[in-house]
């Protein structure tokens, strides 16, 4: 389907077109009402979607003309527009053949399901055709007449600021000393040029601002003021053809006479006699440079904006996906532990569920892993084995660097615990692999490998020194184009890269340096261009607290007949789960929606001694839901289950005060918590 998107704000088009291709429109753009009516004039589109004030024709004129025309009245019409949002203005744009009128800010979800909608309704014939009565056509004619007024008054200040302009100039040829005075005065660099464009005169901030006095330049050609002589060139063919009104600014890179280069703007004008001669030119210089890097700082945020909001869609998606595949697992250990109770270990069956339990368990850590990678996993350290934890992730890696890389793991064996959450050891070599993947063009191969190292005395790092200790060591190293010693300092800045824009964020390796500072470790990078580059992470040895030994395994805790109320959407765990709890003793009522656990819970005569709940449910939310209870079973214990990550529930969840169930549970943690749940104080 074909979009035209009418907006007199380029980053505004650029932007509408990003997300449109993005969601598979075809996308054309125009600056104001004018150039869209020519481009549906020449081409056939599906939908216009145009924001209102603009220059030349703006929105409402463009949709009148639009719905008036027969050969597009029945494109369907979107207003799209931050200006006149009032309620006037939507009913105007409704009444003028407009389909529907959206607001600025809008979420892209919201405006293209909005443009689906519209062009689904075009499709089906549901849009019907507009017509303006002669009320409307009135309202029309005073908007247009707004609008003149509108025009006027820019018109009227336009000719103050000319007559200002002239009297000034009247002023300067009056008197050559006030001349003088303004023109050394004017802060703007202000070079003079005769008709062959020689330089004739310069201002005391030209001079201050190229390094050149008026004594070097005088007769000269203003050429070697420009970084580009081709530049230089085609600005002087470009003034042989200047109209006497026309005021350009043009876009060019001056040199200074040190030799440093910088951006400027450049206003050329004509100069005449008295007798409205030409005599030559009068150009005004501005430095830029902090327009420019401000503009460039503006538009690094607008990237990292975006950026954020991508990284926020995929954490809000990765933690919809943990829910329901968590939700799922919960259901597969259930009743393979069920199973298991009703089995020997002699029997081949026994060995099968086994396997099930152990691979919804693995399944388990992959989806933390997902919600590492997208940093919604609460960060737990704990005691890991640096070979193990890169082993586990050596088939993700080999899938993400591509078969024109090839990986080798170089483990050392019997290395050292380290202290750290396994997820951020998923981060670290993510990060790692990729830049190193994308720094061999032509493929080649990636080393990880560990060791240890002890040291008596501190060592030298490129990133700091590495005090003494014990420390693993984790080294990632390539074979591609290696780091410019030049921009070495730079590389764990936040969102400094030296790839082409649109393909990297600049965060990788700062996400690294992140982890390793959080995790008191260090780094170290050892790169030549051209011949690879190896950075080795050292993290220090972590030295674990004797364990006591455990003669008897603790038996797993059992009900005495106390009544639960279990809440849960997803029918398969609420079956599986009610089951576990029978089987553990307890009495069990279940529901899968909470209008329907009120009404058990009022209908038990002893009331209800716990409520076992998910967090997310439709009509209330789990905690909702246990505050409505309370109030009929003050003593009512409540234990909360959850298929996000700990972080995420505790965010939407801030005023949660009982116990909570990561899912996916086994029998054991199941008893457990709910035996813990049921002996704290409510």
């Amino acid at each position: 389907m074909r979009i035209l998107s009418v907006d007199d704000k380029p980053e505004n088009r650029y932007l509408m077109e990003a997300l449109l291709k993005g969601n598979g429109f075809e996308v054309q753009s125009a600056g104001n009402g004018a150039e869209a009516l020519e481009l549906l004039a020449r081409e056939r589109f599906d939908c216009i979607l145009s924001d209102i004030l603009m220059p030349v024709m703006d929105g409402f004129e463009l949709c009148r003309r639009v719905k008036a025309d027969p050969r597009f009245r029945e494109i369907p019409f979107i207003v799209f527009t931050a200006t006149y949002t009032g309620p006037q203005d939507e009913a105007f744009a409704l009444r003028i053949g407009a389909a529907r009128f959206l607001q600025k800010p809008c979420e892209p979800d919201i405006l293209v399901a909005a443009i689906r909608e519209v062009l689904a309704s075009a499709r089906s014939a549901e849009l019907a055709p507009s017509s303006i009565d002669a009320e409307e056509e009135e309202v029309l004619k005073l908007y247009n007449q707004r609008l003149v007024r509108k025009l006027e008054q820019k018109m009227l200040e336009l000719e103050r600021e000319i007559d200002a302009r002239n009297r000034a100039e009247d002023i300067l040829r009056r008197s050559e000393s006030d001349y003088r005075r303004l023109f050394h005065s004017i802060r703007d660099a202000l070079l003079v040029l005769d008709i062959h464009q020689r330089i004739t005169n310069c201002n005391r901030a030209f001079v201050d601002l190229f390094g050149y006095p008026l004594e070097e330049m005088l007769g000269q050609h203003p050429s070697f003021l420009f970084e580009d002589q081709a530049r230089y060139d085609r600005l002087g063919t470009e003034l042989q053809s200047l109209s006497d009104d026309s005021t350009r600014i043009y876009q060019i890179r001056f040199r200074k006479k040190e030799g440093v280069v910088f951006p400027g703007e450049a206003n050329v004008f004509r100069l005449y006699d008295d007798k409205g001669q030409m005599t030559g030119y009068i150009g005004l210089v501005r430095d830029v440079t902090q327009g420019v890097e401000a503009e460039t700082q503006r538009q690094q945020l607008a990237a990292q904006l975006l950026q954020a909001q991508k990284m926020e869609s995929i954490g809000r998606l990765a933690g919809g996906v943990a829910h329901d595949f968590n939700n799922m697992l919960s259901v597969i250990l259930g009743y393979a532990q069920m199973a298991l109770n009703k089995t020997g270990p002699g029997q081949p069956v026994h060995e099968y569920l086994l396997q099930i339990a152990d691979a919804a368990q693995r399944s388990a850590e992959m989806t933390r892993k997902l919600l590492g990678f997208a940093r919604k996993q609460a960060i737990v350290p704990r005691e890991i084995d640096l070979n193990q934890a890169v082993a586990g992730m050596l088939k993700m890696l080999r899938r993400l660097i591509g078969e024109k890389t090839s990986l080798v793991w170089q483990p050392q064996e019997g290395i050292w615990p380290i202290l750290i959450d396994p997820t951020q050891v998923d981060q670290i070599l993510a990060n790692l692999c990729v830049n190193a993947r994308d720094a061999m063009d032509q493929g080649g191969t990636i080393t990880i490998s560990t060791g240890m190292v002890s040291l008596t005395e501190s060592l030298p790092l490129s990133h700091g020194r590495l005090p003494a200790g014990e420390y693993v060591v984790l080294r990632v190293s390539d074979e591609g184009c290696g780091i410019e010693p030049s921009i070495r300092e730079q590389i764990f800045e936040p969102f400094f890269t030296t790839k082409e824009e649109g393909q990297g964020t600049g965060l990788g390796l700062s996400t690294v340096y992140g982890i390793i500072q959080q995790n008191n470790g260090f780094i170290d990078v050892h790169s030549n261009p051209r011949r690879g580059t190896a950075i080795s992470l050292y993290l220090p040895r972590h030295h674990p607290a004797p364990r006591e030994s455990v003669g008897v395994e603790t038996a797993v805790p059992r009900g005495r007949g106390e009544t639960i109320l279990v809440v849960e959407d997803e029918e398969g765990l609420l079956r599986s789960t009610s089951a576990l709890l029978t089987s553990l003793g307890y009495t069990v009522l279940s529901a899968s929606r909470p209008t329907e656990a009120i009404r058990l819970a009022r209908a038990v005569p002893g009331g209800v001694h716990l409520l076992l709940t998910d967090m997310v449910m439709p009509e209330l939310s789990g905690n909702e839901l246990a505050q409505l209870l309370r109030t009929f079973f003050p003593g009512m214990h409540c234990l909360f289950m959850s298929g996000y990550s700990d972080a995420l529930a505790a965010e939407e969840q801030e005023n949660v005060q009982d116990q909570r169930l990561g899912k996916p549970f086994s029998l054991e943690e199941l008893a457990s918590a709910v035996n813990a749940a049921l002996h704290r104080r409510p």
